[in-house]
């Protein structure tokens, strides 16, 4: 995904943009770089608390009101030049359509006046016959054009971290060592990366109103992106297409497997069921300054997004509501515990850093040494002692790599032993007013069906391992406390 440091830059400066569905993947993402570019901003949401834990709520003015109910809708568009409209459904509910249709025509309603809209809608299927979401996106860029000065931007399924298209290829090609698939698996889609996606409706601030294009990178079968995300993750896989697939059954099935609900499945089941390619002429006409990513380079940012994002991410106090909780989030098992002590944060990094080595693991040390022992006679990699005085990012400490380092607050360490996937050990100290938090994650990210397999087998042991780990480490922190 664009990074910060070599952020999208545009000439238009200080203009007022409102952006809807700021709480959607896309809305979210927007924000911080109109804002890294001195938009100001109006976002329109249902309700303040869905974004009160975004980073930028604090530079943007909040208006609520819903766009299916014109009376919250005052003075929605006052003082705005453009807009970016960025509202659809993906429910299986009978009503969206007529939702989707009613929202549409009171922000045409409120909007009278502006310079611009961007709206991001899907790629029109060459098919007459197309599911009812297709039609509806459809429906609701042709109202806006209709009605104001608009660039329609057509996508096909988004690449990029936490997308729910990329979840769910993702999910299905690392579970299913075999898989039996409809037949329209080998319809051809046109994928574009999240990157290029944001690029496009932030650069199209410096354009005047383009109409309606295609946006994506070279067209492929869903097929294709299958065994291409398995062939840059190592994985092997067969795929066989069956005639007899109905998208409920699909969607049902995906529902299972990933964790996409049948809600959402369903909508993107039915889009790859015509093919969706479009064409890209019109985008590289209007956006030559655009290179976008190929379908290879996409999975590879979204991957690289999703570890950066997990390396960085840190828990605060307004986080901690429980002791024990077992997560499954993009790809990645986390088992968090939670502890409320006495001792300091000081007191808590000099006990969980001086794990492993000659002092051992201070719960259940046999474990650890028998571990090591199978990864040496596996021809395992280089086992160090840590130098605590000395820690930082590349350490060997034990049998692991230290990945993130904060003094008194943050360690992460990724295992340096063989598993079928990567695993990671999280050690972290909270301050809080009368007393501090250790929080201790294991933390393992599957490769295929093995390494599905491999943690659901250690999962059992974890519970004491961890849990005994974590009284140990609390236990010489408030034995030793340094203030």
């Amino acid at each position: 995904m664009e990074s910060f440091l070599n952020p999208i830059k545009i000439k238009t400066q200080n203009i007022k943009v409102l952006v809807t569905g700021a709480t959607g993947y896309i809305g979210g993402r927007l924000i911080p770089r109109l804002l890294a570019n001195n938009i100001k901003v109006r976002v329109l949401v249902r309700d303040r608390d869905k974004i009160k834990n975004k980073s930028w709520i604090n530079n943007v003015e909040i208006f609520e009101g819903d766009l299916t109910k014109l009376e919250t809708l005052k003075d929605l568009c006052d003082g705005i030049e453009q807009a970016f409209y960025l509202i659809h459904s993906m429910t299986s509910s009978e009503e969206y359509i007529e939702l989707d249709r009613l929202a549409v025509k009171n922000f045409v309603k409120k909007a009278k006046g502006l310079k611009h809209v961007v709206y991001l809608g899907g790629i029109s299927p060459e098919e007459k016959n197309i599911s009812d979401h297709l039609q509806s996106r459809i429906e609701v860029g042709e109202i806006l054009r209709q009605s104001l000065p608009t660039t329609e931007f057509c996508a096909g399924p988004i690449i990029g971290s936490g997308s729910a298209s990329f979840e769910m290829l993702r999910h299905l090609s690392e579970k299913l060592p075999i898989m039996v698939a409809p037949k329209w698996i080998n319809n051809s889609v046109r994928p574009i990366s999240v990157r290029d996606v944001l690029k496009y409706l932030v650069l199209s601030i410096d354009k005047k109103p383009c109409v309606k294009m295609d946006i994506g990178t070279d067209s492929m079968t869903f097929k294709d992106l299958m065994l291409q995300y398995c062939k840059f993750r190592g994985l092997k896989r067969y795929i066989f297409p069956i005639p007899v697939l109905a998208p409920s059954l699909a969607a049902r099935w995906i529902g299972l497997v990933t964790p996409i609900p049948n809600t959402l499945a369903m909508p993107i089941v039915k889009s790859v069921i015509n093919n969706i390619t479009g064409d890209i002429s019109k985008a590289h006409r209007f956006f030559p300054e655009i290179r976008t990513l190929n379908f290879s380079d996409s999975i590879k940012s979204a991957l690289d997004k999703t570890k950066k994002e997990f390396i960085e991410t840190s828990w605060n106090k307004e986080k901690i509501t429980f002791k024990y909780k077992l997560l499954q989030h993009r790809g990645r098992f986390e088992e968090i515990r939670i502890s409320k002590t006495i001792a300091s944060t000081n007191s808590l990094y000099k006990s969980f850093i001086s794990l492993g080595g000659a002092n051992g693991w201070k719960a259940w040390n046999f474990l650890w040494v028998i571990r090591k022992l199978i990864d040496r006679m596996l021809g395992g990699k280089s086992i160090g002692e840590p130098d605590r005085d000395n820690l930082s990012e590349g350490s060997l400490f034990d049998c692991f790599i230290v990945e993130k380092i904060e003094k008194n607050k943050k360690l992460l360490l990724r295992m340096n032993l063989k598993t079928p996937g990567e695993a990671w050990l999280k050690f972290e100290a909270i301050e809080d007013t009368d007393c501090s938090y250790l929080v201790v994650s294991a933390i393992f990210e599957p490769k295929g069906i093995w390494g599905y397999l491999y943690w659901y087998s250690i999962l059992p042991l974890h519970k004491f391992i961890f849990r005994d780990l974590t009284i140990a480490i609390k236990n010489e922190a408030e034995a030793n406390m340094v203030v």
